[in-house]
């Protein structure tokens, strides 16, 4: 582990189309020391191809499914601090900045998240997935925005391998269910790009996943022992 390095895990799947601002976004964040890892999960298009035209490690597996791409990032991670960002995403200027000041201002905290702007391409429709509670403004708790330190990512373990949705809720839940604190800042730290291509269209699928997620963490809940 590296002291105060900063490591960006992101994980993509066809996403030539979007991985550019993505990666310029994070690339342009005025914090040192900082490194970038893309994990190229079996793209058929030009996703690697210009994620290493940015001089950042482009890891390339065998399609694996998300989870098992940011497993495999963080395993090559060297940061005592670690963020996922999406490779359909954009982060704002700043952000990990202040969240690092955030962690080191508040040691008791394992980890700390912050608000998300949701946002349509310029030029292009919002999709039908659309939340119409987006247009009051950002609104928190969106996985996304979280930066942790390395002793959490210890402590809770990796994305479950086995989970095809939800895999950053799940993360979160176990984290919780470990003890690990959260803080929060009141501040944008996500733009959560809504296009066709969001896992999160398939609503059905999605509630479906966070009931699970919801009864997997009760029950570690229950099994607790209690003094």
């Amino acid at each position: 582990m590296v002291p105060g390095l900063v490591s960006v895990v992101m994980a993509a799947l066809d996403e030539e189309e979007f991985i550019a601002e993505a990666l310029e976004s994070v690339l342009a964040q005025d914090y040192e020391p900082l490194e970038v890892i893309v994990v190229d999960d079996g793209s058929t298009d030009g996703t690697a191809r210009i994620a290493a035209g940015f001089g950042v490690p482009v890891l390339r597996l065998a399609h694996r499914g998300a989870s098992q791409a940011r497993n495999a990032g963080l395993e090559a991670a060297r940061g005592e601090f670690w963020t996922i960002f999406d490779a359909d995403d954009v982060m704002p200027p700043g952000r990990i900045g202040r969240q690092v000041a955030y962690l080191k201002e508040h040691p008791e905290v394992g980890m700390v998240l912050g608000l998300t702007e949701a946002f349509a391409t310029e030029g292009q429709l919002r999709p039908a997935h659309w939340n119409a509670d987006w247009d009051d403004g950002p609104f928190p708790a969106c996985a996304g925005t979280m930066l942790a330190r390395r002793a959490a990512l210890e402590l809770v373990g990796p994305y479950d391998p086995e989970r095809a949705m939800s895999y950053d809720v799940e993360w979160l839940a176990r984290a919780k269910d470990a003890g690990v604190r959260a803080g929060h800042l009141e501040e944008i730290c996500l733009r959560y790009r809504i296009h066709p291509g969001n896992s999160s269209a398939d609503k059905p699928a999605v509630y479906q996943s966070m009931l699970e997620v919801l009864r997997e963490s009760v029950r570690r809940q229950r099994l607790r022992p209690t003094d």
